[in-house]
């Protein structure tokens, strides 16, 4: 059952956990996600959909969580939406 935080986050009715997680670090407050989740899951959570993430949350996930630029190369190097896409300036 879906508590009513997760209905905030759920508005296209897509019950996947991860998918609800990835939008909150998003769009929600990160502090409030550092104390109900430990690091280690968000860190899984960002690496698995890096993708999604554009440059502005990208940089402060990657700082907050501890991610090498090497962890980064390795889960890029044969993604194709991370390595044809144009960064917005």
């Amino acid at each position: 059952m879906m508590n009513e935080k997760q209905k905030k986050w759920n508005w296209d009715h897509c019950n996947d956990s991860e998918v609800l997680l990835v939008r909150r670090m998003l769009y929600d407050d990160p502090l409030e996600l550092l104390k109900q989740y430990k690091k280690s899951t968000l860190k899984k959570t960002f690496l698995k959909n890096i993708h999604l993430f554009k440059r502005e949350n990208f940089t402060f996930w990657k700082l907050i969580l501890d991610v090498s630029d090497e962890e980064i190369k390795q889960r890029t190097k044969n993604s194709f939406r991370t390595s044809c896409e144009i960064w917005r300036f």
